[in-house]
């Protein structure tokens, strides 16, 4: 029958043929692999699935094989150190040979029982096999077992290898367990041992049964010394979104830890489990008032992150290098990775790829911080598919937590303190901004939170910590995360007849935190509406991200698979490059002369200049530099960053009141820079126009250094002005004097 119980010692036969045949002595006692030890015999097949269906068992079973097959260890020599272990171990054997001749005087039985209720099956001078033993034994899932879902985890699992998938969203911290408590006579120095399989135990004392089973005489006193404990740790895993029917709510699953897999996981990590399903006990009160019913919990063999995390464990396959060589080899490397990002939708891809990158953390000896992280918000009107976007990117990134506004609450966001259920004392929980360290929060609807909620983000954006006091608890926790947030205009859809300010209904405080800020309008465009539509006709005809029209079948100009753009972003973070010294001043002046322009406008501008706005310039512009795997920023890299940056205030500075009508509303970038220029030079009489001036006066304006120098060019070769260039290879403009144009 297929379901019959083994014989045992079938069973514990096949475990020690399995643990002889692991290693194979003609290849430096390395194993085998285990492809060819499962299935080089059709009984050795057999044995594997029956180690799967009754894995508590062969545990024991394959523990106590490798306890007749290990060899003794000699810790008597002069060059071994010995540990506590080892000591507790050579006086435990030779109390033990004293106390069994005292026990043959005394009763004339050379064998007499020991240990409580739990000596059965103790071997080794009457010490428990768990006492003495120096390993762990786990089982590795098969490398074509597949995950469960985790509503499939039932009854007919217990006592079953089962391998799971979920989200992390409690850890509590590593405690010791007691697996053998033991006992001393102060008197006789008479040592009684007791296994403890459970959650509680009775302590042998001087009146309980037990005691008199072993020495009615013996006064027992626990020795927390000679005892054994092991780590133990207990998570809580949830159920993923995808695998969640219609109407449900997501199901937890109680993990627990022992041993070396203790710390192998943190909350929001996504991680797939491999362990032995079983049932637990309740104890106390719990037990009276649950009768027959029994908590389960899967004991953890394996942990296997989903997603690798970045950091500096992150390493590439020999494939994965591959395929980021011959990516870097395609050119436009920029462009490629950009256009991958939600290829479904149309646009907003460069600032959510720089933003993925982020750029270098900093921390001086004082111990001020400089984040990297860069803080991205998305305000446009219905429809523009921003939540599409932050869900896009949280498939993305290793770690990250997708939640809405009006769903979360500040506690929800940050910490809250709850209490333990199995040590009953006050822990905190960890918010999605905790779960999210070291990755992506999303948050959608940002406009409907609470105003008090959200001024529990403002600690979180710069200083990247979050400070609990409550409950007698006072402690700082780290949320090194990137916010992209995603939010409404406050009348619904954005009203020009109203300031940007009025608009966006976001205080100061918070918006100088996004590094960008983006405004994405429902417009009316012929040719933007012509290609959007075009775009979505595609997708649904095609079933996929339509490619680009320069090259339908040129595989260069295809979107990037998503696992390789996410092994391109966690090779990129790797790098970290610095700003050279010879471009702080072309930093530095871009920003003073923003600040100058902005104090000119006499509070119209739409958006104020911060110093955190220089900041965020040279967060993109590392960004830029980890793309090209640089540990240098370029020019070229400082351009881009302005570019986006000037790009960002445009799309505030353009959506004002008369914004889109009037002289310029369907200007094209190089009439708009040859008027720019115009104009100034009427003003002011200025023939000669350095290049810092005409980037001076497109600041404002969505205008790229290609298209400033499109306009060079075009306007040079009609003889509208001449051209030099100084000795940084910038060019200057000479105007013609009796040009009508700029009289």
């Amino acid at each position: 029958m297929a379901n019959s119980f083994p014989d045992h010692n079938a069973a514990a036969s096949n475990c020690e043929k399995f643990l002889r045949n692991f290693m194979d002595p003609e290849s430096d006692e390395k194993p085998k692999y285990m492809q060819q030890l499962f299935f080089e015999e059709q009984d050795q097949a057999g044995f594997v699935a029956e180690v799967e269906r009754n894995s508590r068992t062969y545990q024991k079973l394959m523990a106590e094989a490798a306890d007749r097959l290990m060899p003794a260890a000699d810790v008597t020599a002069a060059d071994v150190k010995k540990d506590v272990y080892d000591i507790l171990s050579e006086h435990r054997k030779i109390m033990d040979s004293h106390a069994r001749a005292i026990e043959a005087r005394e009763t004339g039985q050379a064998n007499h029982a020991r240990g409580g209720n739990a000596m059965p099956g103790t071997v080794r001078g009457g010490c428990p096999d768990v006492l003495l033993r120096r390993f762990d034994v786990y089982f590795a899932p098969r490398s074509k077992m597949a995950p469960l879902p985790m509503r499939s985890v039932k009854a007919t699992n217990l006592g079953q290898l089962v391998r799971v998938r979920g989200i992390v969203t409690h850890v509590t911290d590593v405690k010791p367990l007691v697996s053998v408590v033991a006992y001393t006579d102060p008197e006789t120095g008479f040592e009684v041992y007791q296994e403890v399989t459970g959650r509680t135990f009775k302590p042998l004392d001087n009146d309980s049964k037990e005691r008199s089973k072993v020495n009615r005489k013996m006064q027992p006193v626990m020795e927390t010394r000679g005892s054994k404990f092991v780590k133990f740790q207990e998570a809580r895993l949830q159920e993923l979104a995808e695998e969640v029917p219609e109407g449900a709510t997501p199901r937890t699953l109680s993990v627990h830890l022992l041993g070396e897999v203790t710390r192998s996981m943190k909350p929001g990590d996504d991680v797939t489990i491999t362990g032995i399903f079983l049932p637990e006990q309740y104890t106390g009160f719990r037990a009276m008032r649950a009768g027959l019913l029994m908590s389960t919990y899967l004991e953890a063999h394996t942990v296997v992150q989903s997603k690798r995390q970045y950091g500096s464990a992150f390493e590439l396959s020999e494939a994965e290098v591959a395929a980021i060589e011959a990516l870097g080899e395609g050119g436009d490397v920029y462009g490629r990775l950009a256009r991958s990002i939600a290829p479904e939708i149309f646009g907003m891809e460069d600032a959510l790829l720089l933003m993925m990158v982020g750029g270098q953390t900093r921390v001086f000896p004082d111990g001020l911080k400089l984040r990297g992280d860069v803080h991205v918000c998305l305000m446009g009107d219905p429809g523009v598919a921003k939540s599409q976007l932050l869900k896009y990117v949280s498939r993305i990134m290793p770690r990250a937590v997708y939640t809405t506004g009006k769903g979360s609450s500040g506690v929800g966001l940050t910490a809250a303190v709850l209490r333990n259920q199995v040590t009953k004392e006050l822990v905190l929980e960890g918010g999605a901004l905790v779960l999210a360290d070291k990755g992506v929060c999303c948050i959608d609807e940002f406009d409907k939170m609470e105003e008090g909620d959200r001024t529990a983000i403002h600690e979180v954006m710069e200083q990247q910590t979050v400070s609990i006091a409550k409950a007698g608890i006072t402690t700082t926790l780290n949320t090194r995360t990137t916010i992209l947030a995603a939010a409404n205009p406050a009348y619904g859809r954005y009203d020009r007849r109203r300031s940007p300010s009025e608009n966006i209904n976001l205080p100061a405080a918070l918006l100088s935190r996004f590094d960008i800020l983006w405004l994405l309008l429902d417009e009316s465009s012929k040719e933007l509406d012509t290609r959007l539509a075009q775009h979505i006709v595609k997708l649904h005809v095609l079933g996929r991200a339509p490619a680009p029209d320069t090259s339908e079948s040129d595989p260069s100009t295809a979107p990037v698979p998503l696992r390789l753009l996410r092994a391109y972003i966690g090779q990129a973070r790797q790098y970290e490059p610095d700003v050279p010294e010879q471009l702080t001043e072309y930093i530095a002046s871009f920003y003073a002369e923003l600040r100058q322009m902005e104090k000119a406008a006499l509070g119209a501008a739409a958006t104020y200049t911060t110093p955190r706005t220089l900041l965020s310039i040279l967060r993109l512009s590392q960004a830029l530099a980890r793309l090209r795997f640089s540990t240098l920023v370029e020019q070229s890299d400082v351009d881009e960053a302005l570019r986006l940056m000037r790009q960002s205030k445009a799309s505030l500075e353009n959506s004002g009141p008369g914004a889109g009508s009037g002289e310029g509303a369907y200007e094209d970038a190089v009439s708009l820079v040859y008027r720019l220029i115009r104009e100034y030079s009427s003003r002011s009489g200025e023939l000669e126009i350095p290049y810092s001036k005409i980037q001076e006066l497109t600041a404002r304006h969505n205008v790229s250094r290609e298209e400033i120098e499109e306009c060079i060019n075009e306007y040079a070769r009609i003889a509208l002005w001449t051209v030099e260039h100084d000795q940084q290879g910038n060019p200057l403009l000479h105007l013609q004097i009796n040009d009508a144009a700029f009289a």
